[in-house]
């Protein structure tokens, strides 16, 4: 499979399939175990909408917090976000994953981050390169989690090649953090006039699930 980027490679892959039991996660926030994680909780509120389980796209993946309970459930999950994290092959499975060390948005683009952020930060912004999910033509895709911090409905729209293809279950975050002059909810219109519902929310009422009603 051709991609417009090399997936990452990483030195091991130390990861222990006895960790998921346990909700043992090595997670910036402290290496332990996490029973009320709240990515195990937007992940199970959104399973119920699954309808297949062949691949899996997290995009915004940071550690693989919220991989690791898509690569429990989906044959393979495709992986995303600009920064090359230390712990994600200790969260996940390098064998049903692939990452890519990129952003993705609406075009082919460098963009400035500070850290996960698009908000301009005076001396502490870093270039990244960014690609349309359609361009890595993955094949069929069921479920695809966004969580990039006001760039998701760029996302989508890069994606949309993909999302009509395979119309995949979507999961995205809709906090309060949005890019200049757009609406909270952008991502979700988007998807709605497009035919998806919104069926389902998470605890903390951030992350909103999304079904393509067919």
């Amino acid at each position: 499979m051709t991609y417009p980027i090399t997936p990452s490679t990483f030195s091991d892959n130390p990861y222990d399939p006895e960790w998921y039991e346990r909700d043992f996660i090595y997670s910036q926030d402290g290496v332990k175990e996490y029973p009320k994680h709240h990515c195990k909780g937007t992940f199970l509120v959104s399973l119920p909408f699954v309808r297949s389980f062949h691949n899996a796209v997290d995009i915004g993946c940071r550690d693989g917090e919220y991989s690791r309970y898509l690569q429990k459930h989906f044959e393979h999950v495709y992986c995303f976000d600009p920064r090359f994290r230390k712990f994600f092959p200790f969260n996940v499975d390098l064998a049903k994953v692939t990452h890519f060390t990129c952003a993705l948005g609406d075009k082919d683009e460098t963009i400035e981050m500070s850290g996960g952020t698009h908000k301009l930060v005076e001396g502490k912004m870093t270039s990244f390169a960014c690609f349309r999910l359609d361009e890595f033509e993955l094949p069929r895709v069921d479920y695809i989690k966004v969580d990039v911090e006001g760039f998701e409905k760029k996302v989508l729209m890069g994606a949309e090649d993909t999302i009509g293809r395979s119309r995949p279950l979507i999961v995205i975050e809709q906090n309060d953090v949005c890019l200049p002059g757009e609406d909270r909810f952008a991502a979700k219109a988007w998807l709605e006039a497009r035919g998806y519902r919104h069926v389902a929310t998470c605890e903390r009422g951030w992350d909103y699930v999304m079904s393509p009603g067919d």
